[in-house]
């Protein structure tokens, strides 16, 4: 930095000033980061230009990595849009001009992945006098303050932090304040120094305010009403009720939704504070393939808490991490220090939690405790049905949990609360430790479990007649609500030995499994359970008809088709659930290349019409259209398929999106795109607005736009249909991967065309859908010669070529196009038909993801 005028390396973007410097220096960013103990992500943030102020311990670090010293740091401070030196402040003296800072300082590299809400923080703090941080014990709200402070201010900003921690009353907050400013003795009035103040000369931090909340109320009150120039940011378990105070709750840190995905996991900045504070008392640790499943699953069990990561941490010194995890079946033993600093009831995880929870009124207390037998999450309805009776009144439920919500001891679940109402989740550290204060009333327990199997076994039997009313998605998504308190009634039935009750309560939330497929293994799980406990044989089979709907779900394509082979041998074939089992047996053994199921579709489809149910008789002859679609026996899928849209005219059989896009893809392998996508807009206005699987169907509908040659537009809905893969496991997730593949190759991008379809054939393999393998093949083929791999292109091309002349069901329209302009000169391969037809397509797929990968 030689620039002799600083004033104009202040004006330089800091984002190219960074980046200029680090390459100077010679470093990456990981060394970079790795020099200044931040982390890579904050370094790629900066230099993106995503940060435009840093914070100024970062800066700090920054400089230090880089080697810049004396003026070069000042000039980079300033870059960087902070003042370079903060005189020191005598006690009692008089504030000098300049930027000043009385108390707690913020920990240098204190905070991991909270870049957005220090954000979202610095802009409240310039926009309102009043900013309350709330959060559960050990969330990390006082680091947070503190920091956002910091990156607020600015050269004239004095900053005052005031710990109340010790502080017991009321009255004595606003002496605490005066406290802080350093007063003289003798000062007895705020106004001696809050008179005066510019706005954004002052911010005072009231830190830990929940067990003085009264007065520090009254004393925020009177300062924001009467000195216009101060800010008050407050931490607290509790928001103050004040009418001009904005309240952000504070979140624990996000963890990695698997424990699989080696770069989710070490995306997680609970996993990032983990490795870097466990790094701390190990030299040298860090996350690896071979512990990064185990540092999820801690950090997952954890909760993301952040205090609860730090003294998990500190434990890495002496344990090894799965010694940690291990231990964590007795976390508040494992957690009890060896925190020396911060508030007394901060420094174990046992005496946080119990410092909120003492707090409590009695009512709110015992509810707490009953709660957290319900599992997480849970709905007022659940509470209202089973945590009532002394000292709890079913009309104070509602103002109770409020409590509990306002004191930070529970969460509302805002996700999708349209679709299933009010619910709320507890903090596994949380719910331990009440569930313990409930264990201690053995008699409670014990009563409490028994009155879940009570509540649930009633609540299900008002789902009768669900599937056939207009309002059956809403029943059966509030049902869905209650997932982790059926869980909980089912195990007490289990353990009581009641199966007639597991199975009746298996049955009547059948449906409502299906609503998520993060909660079907479970459904599947006790459908298994519950088919070998009891004695009836139709009741078992409608059990295992339930585990092959949930397993089919849930990807695993062969355990659907071996519970529906079992299940149909245990009922009358033209019942309804015989019905199902069937056409369930019918189309997984449709997507396993199995011809021995096709072979039962006429038979299957004749008892499904003189079936009595409009809508099973639709259902099944929908399925068993998809089955033959998939065969690409295409004229009689659609016929199968008209007759279930016919079928909407009856009362009680209802749109179905998946039905309208499977009509949609008949139509355009038929050439008719006009149909196409007027299948494809009923499939999608079939849909709730606010449903949250809603994105699939434009994945449908950017085929159709694909082949009719409008390509922008089917690159939009697949970026639209790109969220629902992410989120969900959907019936034609591949489809958008194929047709990500043809738009990149039509751009001359084969590198992103090969990551499409490699995903594809890895998806397909990994969850059975043998059948679709063919449509996505041909593909494969005309990348692989896009990569300039026209030997491995040619011989998949002469295998795809003999299947198409021998094999059965042949390549669908549009798949077989593709091959025909990818194959002008490949040689039909030898040694075709195969015996195994199963096999022999698996077994293309893993040559064509060696060749991809």
């Amino acid at each position: 930095m030689s620039d002799a005028d600083g004033r104009a390396e202040g004006r330089r973007d800091f984002a190219d000033l960074l980046l200029d410097l680090r390459v100077q220096a010679g470093l990456s960013q990981e060394e970079l980061a790795d020099r200044a103990g931040l982390s890579v992500r904050t370094i790629r943030e900066l230099e993106a230009g995503r940060v435009a102020r840093p914070r100024k311990d970062s800066a700090r670090l920054l400089a230090e990595g880089l080697g810049l010293r004396d003026g070069d740091a000042g000039k980079f401070l300033v870059a960087a849009g902070h003042a370079t030196v903060r005189p020191v402040i005598a006690v009692a003296a008089p504030a000098p001009a300049g930027l000043r800072w009385r108390g707690t300082r913020p920990i240098p590299d204190g905070l991991v992945g909270r870049e957005t809400e220090l954000i979202e923080l610095e802009g409240l703090l310039r926009q309102n006098r009043l900013v309350t941080l709330v959060g559960p014990g050990g969330v990390g709200k006082t680091e947070l303050a503190l920091a956002a402070a910091d990156r607020f201010s600015g050269a004239d900003t004095t900053v005052v932090v005031v710990d109340l921690t010790t502080v017991q009353r009321d009255a004595a907050v606003a002496s605490a304040i005066l406290d802080a400013f350093g007063t003289a003795p003798g000062t007895s009035d705020l106004d001696d120094v809050l008179a005066g103040r510019k706005p954004g000369d002052l911010v005072i931090v009231e830190d830990n305010a929940e067990h003085v909340l009264d007065g520090v109320a009254t004393v925020a009150n009177r300062m924001v009403r009467s000195y216009p120039g101060i800010g008050v940011l407050v931490t607290s378990r509790i928001p103050l009720g004040l009418p001009h105070e904005v309240v952000r709750r504070v979140q624990v840190l996000g963890v990695p939704a698997n424990d699989k995905d080696f770069a989710e996991i070490a995306a997680s900045p609970a996993v990032e504070m983990f490795v870097r504070r466990a790094a701390r008392v190990r030299p040298g640790f860090q996350l690896t393939q071979e512990n990064s499943a185990t540092v999820a699953r801690l950090c997952q069990r954890l909760d993301g808490l952040p205090l609860a990561l730090e003294l998990a941490a500190a434990r890495a010194g002496s344990l090894s991490v799965e010694t940690i995890l291990a231990a964590l079946d007795d976390r508040f033993r494992l957690l009890s220090g060896p925190r020396r600093f911060g508030a007394p009831h901060q420094r174990t995880l046992a005496d946080t939690i119990a410092w909120s929870v003492d707090a409590l009124s009695d009512p709110a207390r015992q509810l707490l405790y009953r709660a957290s037998m319900l599992g997480s999450p849970f709905t007022l309805d659940a509470v209202v049905g089973v945590c009532t009776g002394l000292p709890i009144e079913a009309a104070d439920v509602p103002m109770l949990l409020a409590e509990l919500v306002d004191k930070s001891l529970l969460q509302p679940v805002l996700e999708f609360e349209a679709l299933y109402g009010a619910r709320y989740k507890m903090l596994e550290t949380i719910r331990e430790h009440a569930y313990a204060g409930l264990s201690s009333q053995d008699e409670d327990l014990t009563e409490f479990r028994d009155r879940t199997v009570t509540w649930c076994s009633t609540y299900v039997e008002g789902l009768d007649g669900a599937w056939s009313s207009p309002d059956r998605d809403r029943r059966y998504r509030a049902a869905n609500a209650n997932s982790a308190t059926f869980e909980v009634a089912l195990e007490r039935a289990a353990e009581l030995g009641e199966w007639d009750t597991v199975a009746r309560i298996v049955l009547g939330f059948r449906v409502a499994w299906q609503y998520q497929a993060s909660v079907a293994e479970s459904g599947i799980q006790w459908a298994g359970a519950a088919a070998e406990h009891v004695t009836d044989k139709e009741t078992s089979g409608r059990l295992l008809a339930i585990a092959g709907r949930l397993s089919n779900l849930t990807g695993d394509v062969r355990a659907a088709r071996r519970h529906y082979g079992e299940a149909r041998t245990l009922m009358p074939p033209e019942s309804e659930m015989g019905l199902v089992a069937r056409a369930g047996w019918v189309s997984s053994g449709s997507v396993l290349l199995d011809t021995v199921s096709l072979a039962e579709i006429p038979t299957l489809v004749e008892d499904a019409r003189g079936h009595g149910d409009p809508q099973r008789s639709a259902t099944v002859q929908a399925i068993c259209g998809l089955a033959l679609a998939r065969w690409g026996r295409l004229p009689e899928a659609k016929e199968l398929l008209l007759a279930w849209a016919a079928a909407l005219s009856n009362p009680g059989v209802y749109p179905d999106e998946i039905a309208y896009m499977a009509l949609s893809r008949v139509e355009l392998e038929l050439g008719n795109l006009d149909e196409a996508r007027r299948w494809a807009e009923l499939a999608r206005d079939s849909q709730a607005s606010d449903d949250p699987e809603r994105t699939k169907v434009a994945g449908c509908l950017a085929m159709v736009e694909f082949q009719a040659g409008k390509y922008d537009q089917a690159r939009s809905l697949l970026d639209e249909a790109d969220a629902d893969i992410r989120g969900h496991r959907g019936y034609f997730d591949y489809l958008v991967m194929l047709y990500r593949s043809r738009l990149a190759r039509q751009n001359d991008d084969a590198e992103q065309a090969r990551l499409s379809i490699r995903d594809a054939v890895s998806r397909l393999l990994a969850e059975g859908r043998v059948v679709y393998l063919l449509d996505v093949l041909p593909e494969a083929v005309a990348v692989l010669h896009a990569l300039g791999q026209h030997e491995q292109a040619d011989q998949l091309c002469g295998q795809l070529l003999a299947w198409q002349r021998t094999m059965d069901p042949p390549m669908l329209p549009t798949a077989w196009e593709v091959l025909q302009e990818s194959c002008a000169h490949a040689p039909v391969a030898d040694g075709w038909p195969e015996p195994d037809p199963a096999e022999s397509v698996q077994r293309l797929a893993d040559d064509v993801l060696t060749a991809l990968s």
